[in-house]
C-alpha cells in the first residue's frame, strides 16, 4: 500500500489512523536518525513535522498501577502487550492494537478480531461495540495470537456480540471501492494484524511438533513401503533413494482415484491424509489446504495456511518444501497446526527461495476404538 491517496492527505481520520498504527513514539524521533527512522521519515510528513519540534524527553520509569491478572476469555477486550511493538515492513513502526477475543483454542493460543476506535472508518460489515469501550471490531481481520501476547484488559462484551461477529465473518468482506479511504484503511489494518499474527505463529511453532515416530510402529521405511503400495498411491521418486519414514511419506502422492475432480488453484494444495490403526497405515484420503502467506526473510521461508480439519483431529503433521528434486525439512520444532491454522518454517538459501517450490503436507490420524 502506498502511503496515501493525495485526496486523503488532509483527512483527520486517516492521519489519526496512520499515526496510531504506523508511527514510532515521539521520544524515538531524534537526530541523528537511524536507517529505519530515515526510511519512515521519507514516507511520513507528520513525523517529519514532529522532528522539527524540540526533542521529546524519554518517558520516565514510573510504577504502573497494579492490575490484577485476568484469564483471557471470549468476549474480553485487551491491548496487545507493548513489548510486541517494533519496526516492520514498509518502513512502519507497528503499534500494538486492541483485540476482541473470539475463542481460546487451547492453553497456548487465542483467536481474536482486531478493534479500532473511530467509527467514521467503520463499514457496514463491521461490528459496533458498546460505548464502553467503544469503537468497532473487524470480522474481516481475525487471527491467532499467543495467550501471553495480551496486556492490559480494556473490558468485555456480551457473548451474543461474539456470535454475531463470527457469523458476519462467515459472510465474507463486503466489496470496497478501489482507492477509497475505507479501502486504504482496511489494507493498513490487515497489514498491522499480520505483523503481530506472524510473531505469534513463529512462537506457536516452538510448542507444537509432529509425533509420527510415536504413531507408526514400523521398524524403518522399508517395512512401511508394502503398506503404502496397498493404498491408492504412487511414488514421485524412486522409493529406494529414500532413507526415512517421513521422507517416504513425503514422496508418496495420491493417484487419480483419490484426487478431487476440480483442479487445485495457486492458493490451495492437496494434503495426503493417512489413517493409522495399531501403528500401521490402513487408509489414505486427500484434503484441500488453503495457503494464506509465504514469506522469506533472513534465510527462512515461512508458509502458513488454513486446514478444513480441526487440529484436535490430527496427531502428526509431516511437511517438506520441495525444490526441484530436493526435499527440505522444516526447522526443528517449527511446524504444526493450531485450531485450523498450520505453518512451517524452512531453511532456504537465496537461490532456493528464488526457484519454484511446492509445499508437501502429509497428515497422520490415529483411528481409535
Amino acid at each position: 500500500m502506498e502511503f496515501m491517496n493525495p485526496d486523503y492527505a488532509g483527512s483527520p481520520a486517516w492521519k489519526q489512523a496512520w499515526r496510531l498504527r504506523c508511527c514510532p513514539p515521539e521520544h524515538m524521533l531524534i537526530r541523528p536518525a537511524d536507517q529505519r527512522l530515515r526510511d519512515h521519515l521519507e514516507i511520513c510528513p507528520w513525523c517529519r513535522d514532529t522532528l522539527e519540534l524540540p526533542p521529546c524527553p524519554l518517558p520516565m520509569d514510573q510504577p504502573l498501577e497494579s492490575i490484577a491478572p485476568t484469564t483471557p476469555l471470549p468476549g474480553h477486550i485487551y491491548f496487545l502487550h507493548s513489548r510486541l511493538a517494533g519496526w516492520g515492513p514498509k518502513s512502519r513502526y507497528y503499534n500494538p492494537p486492541a483485540v476482541l477475543i473470539l475463542s481460546c483454542p487451547d492453553e497456548h493460543s487465542l483467536f481474536v478480531a482486531q478493534i479500532y476506535g473511530d467509527l467514521s472508518l467503520a463499514g457496514a460489515d463491521d461490528i459496533v461495540l458498546p460505548p464502553d469501550p467503544g469503537g468497532f471490531a473487524q470480522p474481516w481481520n481475525c487471527y491467532t495470537l499467543m495467550r501471553d501476547d495480551v496486556g492490559p484488559r480494556l473490558g468485555k462484551v456480551d457473548a451474543d456480540l461474539v456470535v454475531t461477529l463470527l457469523e458476519q465473518r462467515k459472510q465474507g468482506e463486503l466489496p470496497l471501492q478501489p482507492g477509497s479511504l475505507l479501502c486504504f484503511f482496511r489494507q493498513m489494518e490487515v497489514e498491522t494484524g499480520y505483523y503481530f499474527a506472524q510473531q505469534a505463529s513463529r512462537r506457536l511453532m516452538m510448542v507444537h511438533t509432529g509425533q509420527s515416530a510415536t504413531l507408526l510402529r514400523y521398524t524403518d521405511h522399508r517395512e512401511l513401503l508394502p503398506d503404502l503400495l496397498q493404498l491408492p498411491l504412487k511414488m514421485i521418486t524412486d522409493a529406494t533413494s529414500v532413507t526415512g519414514m517421513d521422507d517416504l511419506l513425503a514422496v508418496t502422492c495420491a493417484d487419480e482415484r483419490l484426487l478431487p475432480l476440480a483442479a487445485a488453484d495457486a492458493a490451495t494444495i492437496q494434503a495426503l491424509v493417512f489413517t493409522v490403526e495399531q501403528g500401521r497405515l490402513v487408509a489414505a484420503t486427500v484434503e484441500t489446504l488453503t495457503l494464506t502467506s509465504r514469506d522469506y526473510a533472513d534465510g527462512v521461508l515461512t508458509v502458513t495456511g488454513l486446514a478444513d480439519c480441526s487440529s484436535t483431529e490430527v496427531q502428526a503433521w509431516i511437511v517438506r518444501w520441495q525444490s526441484g528434486t530436493e526435499l527440505i525439512p522444516p526447522l526443528p520444532g517449527q511446524s504444526g497446526c493450531e485450531e485450523r491454522l498450520f505453518w512451517a518454517a524452512f531453511p532456504l538459501k537465496p537461490h532456493q527461495a528464488d526457484q519454484p517450490g511446492t509445499l508437501i503436507v502429509r497428515i497422520l490420524r490415529e483411528r481409535r476404538e
